[in-house]
């Protein structure tokens, strides 16, 4: 029986956990700049409706403030 060389297991074994590791991070990475983008364009298009049109009468986030809606729905 031939006996099997194991000089070079442990590296063989480090890129495999190496290659791993850089595919779950990548992948992590790759989904939450996704879902900060996604967040972010959700924010922007809420705030840049309310900037543009003002404050409304219902279902506003401003009825506390002095500038809120005071007339008649």
């Amino acid at each position: 029986m031939i006996p099997l060389k194991k000089d070079g297991q442990a590296t063989v074994e480090y890129i495999f956990i190496l290659a791993f590791a850089i595919f779950l991070g990548s992948n992590f990475i790759l989904k939450y700049s996704e879902f900060f983008s996604d967040s972010m364009g959700s924010v922007s298009h809420v705030l840049s409706s309310h900037l543009i049109v003002g404050v409304c009468p219902s279902e506003c986030w401003f009825g506390g403030y002095e500038n809120s809606y005071t007339g008649s729905p």
